[in-house]
């Protein structure tokens, strides 16, 4: 996502996005730089419509390894669909310089299930869900 898209004021699209409100749970490893690699895990932003889909921002700070962290700050690609009702997301980065290197990373996040806007108001189930 481009940085002017990533602080565009509020449009009807993205308020859309709010009704639909769903997260994943991200884990992975850095490549080794330096002699050492870091573990990557978190929780995505919520999803934000872009381009027919959504994506998801993951920011956050590795793991402590070697008397440091490296901060990371980026956003998946669009939704992969998994063919039973689910969708991941992949995505790739790399994290801030710190003592002279970085590390690259990617991985996907966890399943989620696809949303159907008309099936959530206020991220409650439909009448015939409960």
């Amino acid at each position: 996502m481009k940085e002017e898209d990533r602080k565009a004021p509020v449009t009807e699209e993205r308020e859309t996005c709010r009704e639909l409100v769903h997260v994943h749970i991200y884990q992975t490893f850095t490549q080794v730089a330096d002699g050492h690699n870091h573990n990557i895990l978190g929780v995505t932003a919520p999803a934000r419509l872009t381009n027919g889909s959504h994506v998801h921002c993951l920011k956050g700070r590795t793991s402590f390894v070697e008397g440091h962290w490296h901060a990371y700050d980026i956003y998946s690609g669009p939704a992969v669909s998994m063919g039973d009702g689910t969708h991941i997301h992949y995505y790739t980065g790399t994290t801030s310089e710190v003592e002279d290197h970085q590390h690259d990373f990617s991985g996907a996040t966890n399943v989620a299930p696809d949303i159907i806007r008309t099936q959530v108001i206020n991220n409650y189930p439909r009448e015939d869900e409960e």
